[in-house]
């Protein structure tokens, strides 16, 4: 997964949290708006039903009460109904927003884990490249003497005329090979 994906990934993530937490708001909003209308006309209702009771006699009020107590409670169901919409609106939301964040933290660990193991990879490659590079001035003075592999060892034409080398200098430089 390269930087672009995992940036797009974490945007789309970012942006369905914010569609998902504005929605909310509005049904939030949308819920808390009925609530206050239903509470109102149940306010509103039982002052018209006291204004009834106490400006009549009892049998009247009696009866105006044992009428209008259906409706009210209806009223006060229609609240807890609508009450209770909002409380599972509201643990959904917090599903989704668990679930991206679960989802965030897995991509997270995934790459990780893809640096990690490239990075192991990259030093190995180098440890490589490394070894290769030291091995080229060898080779290139191999390539420039007249030499031959023979019985798993390096034979050379020595040169009588060229440079000695060692502590007792018991080593005689290889003639210059000739190009063809």
């Amino acid at each position: 997964m390269n930087n672009m994906d995992a940036e797009s990934a974490i945007k789309a993530i970012l942006l369905l949290r914010a569609e998902m937490a504005q929605r909310e708001t509005r049904m939030g909003a949308a819920f808390s708006q009925q609530i206050q209308s239903l509470q109102q006309q149940v306010g509103q209702f039982r002052q018209e039903v006291q204004g009834i009771v106490s400006g009549a006699s009892a049998q009247i009020a009696t009866q105006a009460k044992d009428a209008v107590s259906p409706v009210a409670r209806e009223y006060d169901r229609a609240v807890s109904a609508t009450s209770a919409r909002l409380h599972g609106a509201s643990k959904t939301v917090w599903m989704w927003f668990g679930a991206a964040g679960a989802t965030l933290l897995l991509v997270l660990l995934v790459g990780w884990a893809v640096l990690g193991y490239y990075r192991r990879e990259l030093a190995t490659v180098q440890e490589e490249l490394a070894r290769y590079e030291s091995a080229i001035p060898v080779l290139q003075a191999y390539y420039a003497s007249d030499a031959v592999i023979c019985g798993g060892r390096v034979c050379t034409h020595v040169d009588p005329d060229g440079q000695r080398a060692g502590d007792k200098h018991q080593y005689r430089q290889a003639r210059s090979r000739v190009q063809p």
